[in-house]
């Protein structure tokens, strides 16, 4: 079976491993991986996974082009393989243009993280890029912090009432540790889709299942958060769920190959060059 991950990390080598704990220690929580390419690499050529979305997350406006360059060439290297959303940031002076460039790239998405980029996911000052990018570009944003409350589903579901036409794919079942607020507030919003990444490992099974279902199945991705979480272990999780099979089909890569328009061949890539 194909396999996509909709949800992964990437980092320079020079930054990897730092990059990497950084994350693991602002959610307490042991990273599997390193973030280099080569590790995912590794884990991909493990578990036969057939595609992934990369991204990183500019944590100053200055790093917003050098990390869509780094992302452009990784995926030059692998373009059967990944599928690059850029990165972006509130304080970043030139927002249209390089939405521009990074569509011209090939480019297919735009990742924010509020919480760790440190602002509030309906700040007016944020309402710059869902406005250059609404009917352009699908916005995949970290959904969900309950020591935080900036990307909190409630302020999620205002921009999206600002911005109709922006489609979001809400991570973490659509709010880590607010679940309960994600279900409440962005369940039935057509223009919504959620990723089972860093959300598996915290709920019950039932509860997961349920979850999933109420969002629609056709509106849910496979994402292992790389290099947060390994792909066996979540692939583990999936199937603890007890869906049918049909569901998991969807879930592992049927939506994700209709949203993103691949044409994925069960073929892996080496990984060599």
């Amino acid at each position: 079976m194909p396999l996509v991950d909709m949800h992964a990390h990437i980092f320079p080598d020079a930054i990897a491993v730092k990059a990497a704990a950084s994350t693991g220690a602002f959610y307490d929580i042991p990273m599997c991986h390193n973030g280099t390419v080569a590790q995912l690499l590794e884990m991909q050529q493990a578990y036969h996974m057939t595609h992934f979305v990369i991204h990183s997350v500019a944590t100053k406006a200055s790093q917003v082009e050098s990390i869509n360059d780094f992302l452009a060439r990784e995926t030059a290297q692998h373009p059967q393989l990944f599928t690059p959303f850029a990165a972006m940031h509130p304080d970043y002076t030139h927002i249209a243009q390089e939405i521009d460039r990074v569509i011209a790239m090939g480019f297919r998405g735009i990742k924010l993280h509020p919480d760790i980029q440190g602002f509030a996911v309906d700040d007016p000052q944020a309402f710059r890029i869902y406005e250059a990018m609404e009917g352009r570009l699908p916005l995949l944003v970290h959904t969900g912090d309950n020591r935080h409350f900036l990307s909190d589903p409630a302020r999620m579901a205002r921009v999206l009432d600002h911005f109709p036409r922006l489609t979001a794919i809400c991570a973490h079942l659509g709010g880590w540790s607010q679940w309960e607020k994600a279900q409440h507030e962005l369940v039935g919003r057509e223009n919504v889709y959620v990723d089972t990444s860093s959300s598996l490992y915290a709920l019950d099974p039932p509860r997961a299942r349920e979850m999933i279902r109420a969002f629609g199945v056709d509106h849910v991705f496979f994402g292992t958060d790389y290099p947060m979480w390994d792909c066996g272990e979540e692939l583990r999780r999936i199937d603890a769920l007890g869906l049918e099979p049909w569901e998991k089909e969807a879930i592992l890569h049927g939506n994700a190959e209709k949203f993103l328009g691949l044409e994925t061949d069960p073929r892996p890539e080496t990984g060599q060059d």
